[in-house]
């Protein structure tokens, strides 16, 4: 009496054990599977945003299901400036509330300014995608070494558009475009503001959750500059309706994750990923060359007007905006602009072209 048989205390145990590895097989695994935190300034239901959630497919289906990438929206973070400080710890040992971005060149020269990622922005620098892509691949290590100095991995870049002038009249000179007040698209930087002023446009800095007001009203912003696709998404062309065709420059981003979580990836699915995120970039170029023209022309069809430079007004444009440029890379008080860098990226330029 009050004593358990002893095939019932065999059971019991067996019972026991067997729930105790149950338990810790779940815990293992809870332990292995890795939730990355990713805020991007990809806008809401674009084929941008559509291109990401296939990558984070990829990286799960590469890991199996070990790692998760989760995106967020930059605007709903404090915007870039506000993305970079959340990746950032508070204190140190203390887990940053963002893994990592996708961030425009903007973004990458707040968070890493010997990037020189500005410096790719600069006007007519570029002809065409083939240049670009050149001119990262053998770049890439310099601009990847400035990222990790800040303690961040560059995992890639993404070409998402060649940025349009977006003007309430019509505007087709480099002196009348000077004369407007400018917003560079939601994405803010007080030093590329600064540097805008420093060679005669007018330029206010507005979050992106502010500029739609602005735009709408009578003394807010005439103009501003920004992709097509994002032109399109934020509806900005339907009180901007006129939009200058010819591209002034590349929209790049960059894919960066904070070293801490890239080092919480096992090393054996890592070639794998990055070779992922490799497909992904040239997938991405050839959708983002198709939305450019697409977008164009859907902002046509809804009412706005494309305005299509002649050759003499297009001269004028390089001649002006490569001279601004000079006179920013000259500037000592201006550092969005490395003139050295500059330099070297022309010289390899003159030489890709001549070999073509």
């Amino acid at each position: 009496m009050g004593i358990i048989p002893k095939g019932i205390d065999m059971k019991v145990k067996k019972f026991f054990t067997i729930l105790i590895l149950v338990l810790a097989a779940s815990l293992s695994y809870a332990q292995q599977r890795v939730t990355i935190k990713i805020a991007s300034v990809a806008p809401s239901r674009s084929p941008w945003e559509i291109e990401q959630k296939n990558l984070a497919l990829e990286f799960s289906k590469i890991t199996g299901g070990k790692v998760n990438l989760q995106f967020f929206d930059v605007n709903a973070l404090g915007g870039e400036n506000g993305v970079i400080q959340k990746m950032r710890s508070v204190r140190p040992g203390q887990k940053s509330p963002i893994d990592g971005a996708v961030l425009t060149s903007i973004g990458i020269y707040e968070l890493a300014p010997k990037s020189n990622s500005l410096t790719l922005s600069v006007p007519f620098l570029f002809r065409n995608q083939d240049e670009l892509t050149y001119i990262l691949n053998n770049y890439s290590d310099e601009m990847r070494d400035a990222i990790r100095e800040q303690g961040f991995e560059l995992l890639g870049w993404f070409s998402v558009g060649w940025a349009n002038f977006l003007t309430k009249e019509e505007v087709r000179t480099p002196e009348k475009i000077k004369a407007l007040r400018m917003s560079v698209g939601g994405f803010t930087s007080p030093e590329l503001g600064r540097a805008f002023q420093k060679v005669g446009y007018t330029t206010e800095d507005l979050p992106n959750e502010k500029i739609m007001a602005s735009i709408k009203s009578a003394n807010g912003v005439k103009g501003l500059y920004t992709i097509p696709m994002y032109a399109y998404a934020t509806q900005y062309f339907k009180s901007l309706p006129y939009i200058i065709v010819e591209p002034l420059c590349p929209v790049m981003t960059a894919f960066v994750i904070s070293k801490k979580a890239w080092d919480t990836i096992p090393d054996e699915y890592k070639p794998a990923l990055i070779s992922a995120v490799k497909k992904a970039e040239s997938k991405f170029i050839g959708v983002q060359q198709k939305n450019d023209s697409e977008f164009l022309d859907k902002i046509e069809k809804e009412g706005g007007t494309l305005v299509r430079l002649t050759p003499a007004e297009m001269k004028l444009w390089e001649e002006t905006l490569t001279e601004d440029a000079k006179k920013l890379a000259e500037d000592k008080d201006i550092k969005v602009i490395n003139v050295d860098f500059l330099q070297r990226v022309d010289a390899d330029l003159r030489k890709f072209r001549a070999g073509n």
